[in-house]
């Protein structure tokens, strides 16, 4: 079911069990509006729970640091409860929440060129959280982050909102305010610009 009807549930559960059960049937939209209607918060646990990793991989390619996605991927959800009160009934969820997390990835990013940091590419290695792992592009993952690294920074957020984010061109961009098929392009070119580095071929 897509709404909490506690009423129509087995009454022979427990009471927190069929909550619990309603939640995980529950669209991320649905689970948006209770937490933005009464900032439910296992509504809000639940949202964390289905995007945290997909979340977590997009905000490592785009700032290829550790630390540095899991704090914006943190800041994201904070922000989602700061907004709340923004998000429009039966609007998808997930455009909504990447863009979030987006313009938190921008925000570490320009606080990064200021603090003239060493470029994050250098930190690339080969951990199985690695961001390229998804890529399929070569089976040299560290070479992949590296070649990674070299894109735009417009290329990487849009590569990782179609990976990780399983996101559609059309959602993209809105996202990164092109045109669908600016974006698709993009990607295109990006991906053809990764098989070059590595040597591959189209």
């Amino acid at each position: 079911m897509n709404t909490l009807d506690i009423g129509t549930a087995d009454t022979s559960a427990p009471l927190a069990d069929r909550i619990a059960a309603d939640l995980e049937s529950a669209s991320d939209e649905r689970l948006m509006a209770l937490v933005r209607g009464e900032l439910r918060e296992a509504a809000f646990e639940e949202l964390v729970r289905r995007h945290s990793d997909a979340a977590y991989r997009t905000a490592l390619a785009c700032l290829r640091r550790r630390d540095s996605a899991e704090d914006a991927v943190q800041e994201a959800f904070l922000r989602i409860i700061r907004a709340r009160r923004l998000y429009r009934p039966g609007m998808r969820f997930a455009p909504w929440f990447y863009t979030m997390l987006r313009n938190t990835c921008r925000d570490q990013l320009r606080r990064r060129a200021v603090r003239a940091e060493a470029p994050a590419a250098k930190t690339a290695n080969s951990e199985t959280t690695d961001p390229c792992s998804e890529l399929v592009i070569r089976e040299d993952c560290r070479a992949a982050c590296r070649a990674l690294g070299q894109l735009e920074e417009l290329d990487r957020q849009i590569l990782a909102l179609r990976i990780h984010g399983d996101l559609e061109f059309a959602e993209i961009s809105t996202i990164v305010n092109l045109s669908a098929e600016a974006t698709k392009k993009r990607a295109y070119r990006a991906l053809q610009r990764l098989r070059e580095k590595l040597g591959g071929t189209a």
